[in-house]
């Protein structure tokens, strides 16, 4: 009686173990079917349902984000040609026989190194998007008052003639001191991590928006906040705002942006320790915060 026993309990363990092979077999192949978690193997077959909902949403996720690299690719591809139209329409007019004047020449010229110029920004945040996806940008932390920093950054884009009829409204709390303002950066990816998101609620927010600075410390924790009044984005695109291969569509016009400066500014973020996180609504503005640990 007991050999009998031993034996079926061995046909059903047996039996059970090629259920669970056939089960991995399912999972790999994307063809398997959640079984319900009842009797002496739940426990393995709860394991193996929730296994087959990872990997079908790291599926998803890679779908979705094969698809925006291919949008991004035919984007950018689209966008160094764009450039390059004018580049070599003006050149071919300066080098055929038609007399030109002086200031045609000199108007010619100005709108071939813009777009060079443009050109250049594009190629510029490539190659910072395949140092940070590689590890490989080099970074120069020194200890400097981020205060003084982002005040001076915020005059200095104020002072340029595009935005300088703007406001960047300057909120620092009572217990910033000199020595709490100390942190560790690097100013110059510093200066292009808040240069774009400052810019950004300009240029995407409306010609009336103006953007607030907030500064505070709590828990040993550096807050900073910048929001501002305008048209806000809905769900959707904040959910994508950091994507590398998104690009909004909340701006009246054609932006200049490569679609990388807000995945690069999260990246530049993380490298120095830190998150960013965004709430927004349609006609509710937009809020980044930033944080950084250790002050």
């Amino acid at each position: 009686m007991v050999l009998f026993l031993g034996l079926g309990y061995g046909l059903l363990v047996t039996k059970a173990i090629s259920r669970l092979s056939a089960s991995i077999r399912d999972i790999s192949g994307r063809c398997y079917l959640p079984a319900k978690e009842k009797g002496a193997f739940r426990d393995l077959i709860k394991s193996l349902n929730e296994l087959d909902g990872e990997v079908r949403a790291s599926d998803r996720l890679r779908e979705k984000t094969e698809n925006l690299r291919r949008e991004w690719i035919s984007n950018i591809t689209h966008d160094l040609k764009t450039p390059l139209s004018p580049i070599k329409g003006y050149a071919e007019i300066l080098c055929d026989d038609t007399e030109k004047t002086i200031p045609q020449c000199k108007r010619y010229a100005e709108i071939m190194l813009k777009n060079a110029a443009y050109m250049e920004n594009l190629i510029d945040d490539l190659k910072l998007t395949w140092q940070l996806e590689n590890d490989m940008l080099p970074i120069n932390r020194q200890e400097q008052n981020i205060v003084r920093f982002l005040r001076e950054l915020s005059i200095d884009i104020l002072n340029r003639p595009k935005y300088e009829e703007r406001t960047i409204a300057f909120q620092c709390s009572e217990n910033i001191t000199d020595e709490t303002a100390i942190f560790s950066f690097d100013k110059k990816l510093f200066t292009r991590t808040f240069q774009n998101l400052i810019i950004n609620a300009f240029v995407h927010g409306g010609k009336d928006t103006e953007v607030t600075v907030q500064i505070s410390v709590s828990d040993c924790w550096l807050n900073i906040n910048l929001s501002d009044n305008g048209i806000g984005m809905s769900a959707e695109e904040t959910d994508q705002l950091f994507d590398r291969y998104y690009r909004g569509t909340n701006t009246e016009s054609k932006s200049e942006g490569t679609g990388l400066g807000l995945a690069i500014a999260k990246s530049i973020i993380e490298l120095h320790g830190g998150t960013i996180s965004v709430t927004s609504s349609p006609g509710a503005g937009t809020a980044f915060l930033i944080r950084f640990p250790g002050i």
